[in-house]
């Protein structure tokens, strides 16, 4: 591997324009892929790098590989390397993401018939289901059945959608009758049988809501909502047709148009409301996700009874409504006092004063530096802000109980 980091080196002190004092390179590859940040200096200014490296491509492609490198003007270097954990450079200092107990992600199988299909997923498909692929027929509306032999391929993919701490308990919007699809982004017992050319999944749903039926078809949440087809397969052949939509999300910058906005609404950004009285939005009744972007007095007291599921806050002065729904909760700002959330699971205060001793137990959780030396909370998946050195990530991580590996790479460019 030291080669492939000279070669980075080589490539770096040949590209970027000399009188630098220093460079520092962080990175994530993985199958020849990668993302990177380059910084000059130790003010940290950003240095552009026009076209593909192509040193940095081939540093991951045996395994994935996320590292921090400083290179001097003479092309000696020194990188400290790691794996499995996130590192994310879109602001700086970067920060650092690391899952402690994974989701459950199913081992991959094999399939040459609906009966293996049921005893990997662990419940039986409709009669309908076996006797359209007993019949050969290639298409059901504008979508293509998939073979047998795929159908576990997909479920795989599909449940990977929720692999990243970030989508845990992210709100899908749906379309549909109340409480027929448990709405999550997906799950083990929706069985995907076609797909459209637009990339979006047929499931026959073996687990539905309080409302719903099993057996029922559905369409996965993806560029579309997740939808409510039909109450059965023979239902939706009757009659192939997606329902209408429309309405169920607005992003603009307040002005008046807030006391005229759909009561469908499912998703909302507001960006610069400056003094919006908040309570206008309290007859949405159907807003399960919430983003204010650059506020001031941001008091959403008054929305405590919408079935809010994500609220993603920034403002100055910061009152939370006591949402009995909210899953997830990002702010950033002044100080903020958190209400009872029962049903808090992902939770962001790292750019935010917050008494960090009484925060609520939850399984995704991101804190900076200092307030996880006031933590004793081991979530499922941490994230540390402020931290600029990816060896202290590590030592932090290791402290949450992460077994992560680093090795310190030295050496000079190549030749």
């Amino acid at each position: 591997m030291q080669d492939s980091f000279a070669a980075v080196a080589r490539e770096l002190i040949t590209t970027v324009e000399p009188g630098f004092d220093f460079l520092t390179l962080r990175a994530s590859c993985s199958g020849g892929g990668y993302s990177l940040r380059l910084t000059s200096g130790p003010s940290e200014q950003d240095v552009i790098v026009w076209g593909q490296l192509t040193s940095l491509s081939a540093v991951g492609e045996e395994r994935p590989v996320v590292f921090e490198m400083r290179i001097e003007p003479d092309g000696t270097f020194e990188a400290y390397v790691t794996s499995d954990i996130v590192q994310r450079t879109g602001y700086l200092p970067p920060t650092y993401t690391v899952v402690l107990e994974p989701r459950f992600r199913p081992d991959a199988h094999n399939a040459s018939s609906l009966a293996e299909v049921e005893a990997v997923i662990g419940a039986s498909l409709p009669a309908d289901v076996h006797e359209l692929y007993a019949s050969g027929v290639e298409e059901i509306g504008d979508a293509r059945l998939r073979p047998v032999d795929d159908i576990l391929d997909l479920w795989r993919t599909l449940n990977d959608i929720q692999h990243s701490p970030d989508d845990w308990y992210r709100p899908v919007q749906y379309v549909g009758p109340p409480g027929a699809v448990r709405m999550v982004q997906f799950d083990l017992k929706w069985v995907p049988i076609a797909c459209n050319d637009w990339g979006d999944y047929l499931c026959v749903d073996l687990a539905p809501g309080p409302g719903g039926k099993v057996g029922q078809l559905i369409q996965v949440a993806g560029e579309v909502p997740l939808m409510h087809l039909a109450d059965s397969l023979t239902d939706w052949l009757r009659s192939p047709e997606v329902p209408d939509y429309q309405d169920l999300e607005a992003h603009f910058d307040v002005d008046d148009r807030v006391a005229t906005l759909p009561d469908t609404l499912q998703v909302l950004t507001l960006r610069k409301p400056g003094d919006l009285d908040f309570g206008l939005l309290a007859r949405l009744t159907s807003l399960r996700e919430l983003t204010i972007v650059d506020g001031t007095s941001v008091r959403l007291g008054a929305l405590a009874h919408l079935p809010l599921e994500r609220l993603e806050i920034t403002g100055t002065e910061i009152e939370l409504p006591a949402c009995e729904t909210l899953t997830s909760l990002v702010v950033t700002g002044g100080r903020v006092e958190l209400p009872s959330l029962p049903n808090l699971r992902v939770l962001d205060v790292a750019r935010t004063e917050v008494d960090v001793e009484s925060l609520p137990q939850v399984d995704y959780l991101s804190l900076n530096s200092e307030q996880w030396q006031r933590c004793a909370q081991t979530p499922a998946a941490a994230t540390l802000a402020g931290e600029s050195s990816l060896e202290r990530a590590l030592d932090w991580a290791r402290e949450r109980g992460a077994g992560l590996t680093g090795e310190v790479i030295r050496g000079t460019a190549a030749s």
